[in-house]
């Protein structure tokens, strides 16, 4: 957690999410129904930064002839159904 303000937020949840958030507070496992949130947030936030971070390393070491073969592949298939080509990212 860092040490910055927090801020509020409103947010609408389904009714068993609530539920549940507020089971873990009543059972001693969070402090608060924010902390449910924020802690479920963030540890989204580290998965994606993860999963990121795999992908990029997996672009990183990618055959650039194969990559280029699948990309003309790709585009010759978005411009038959009508859509415009992928770019190069």
């Amino acid at each position: 957690m860092s040490g910055e303000k927090k801020a509020r937020i409103t947010i609408t949840v389904d009714p068993d999410v609530v539920e549940y958030a507020e089971h873990l507070v009543s059972s001693g496992k969070a402090l608060s129904v924010a902390a449910v949130f924020n802690d479920a947030i963030a540890a989204k936030r580290i998965n994606d930064q993860r999963a990121l971070a795999l992908l990029r390393d997996r672009a990183r070491r990618a055959d650039p002839d194969r990559v280029a073969r699948m990309m003309r592949h790709v585009n010759r298939q978005l411009t038959e159904q009508g859509f415009p080509a992928a770019s190069g990212e």
